[in-house]
């Protein structure tokens, strides 16, 4: 399968659908100051990591990742119950969609 078939709206939208829905639960726990958030975003560590080997994977580029992606994780595994992790972990999600969408534009033109 080429990349690009790998990088389609319908291949990458289960992940950020996941992410939404885990999005709007951590909100809702971290507005209660519930300590459940940190099972959430352990969840939401799995499918960003997936997401993200999965974009590697098709892009043969094991470097692939947001800007200073690695630093943000680490500080988000480190603490993944607070609110900054929560935030750093969304901004993360919205960042790549970006960049995946730079992606299939790029591709799309380089099949032109």
């Amino acid at each position: 399968m080429k990349s690009s078939q790998k990088l389609t709206k319908e291949q990458l939208e289960p992940f950020f659908k996941e992410w939404n829905q885990l999005s709007t639960e951590l909100a809702d726990l971290h507005r209660q100051r519930n300590r459940g958030a940190k099972a959430a975003m352990q969840v939401g560590l799995k499918v960003y990591n997936s997401l993200l080997a999965h974009c590697r994977e098709a892009l043969q580029d094991e470097r692939f990742e947001p800007l200073n992606g690695l630093e943000r994780l680490l500080f988000i595994e480190a603490s993944p119950g607070t609110y900054a992790a929560y935030r750093q972990m969304d901004e993360l999600f919205s960042e790549l969609k970006k960049t995946l969408a730079r992606k299939r534009i790029e591709l799309s033109r380089l099949k032109e």
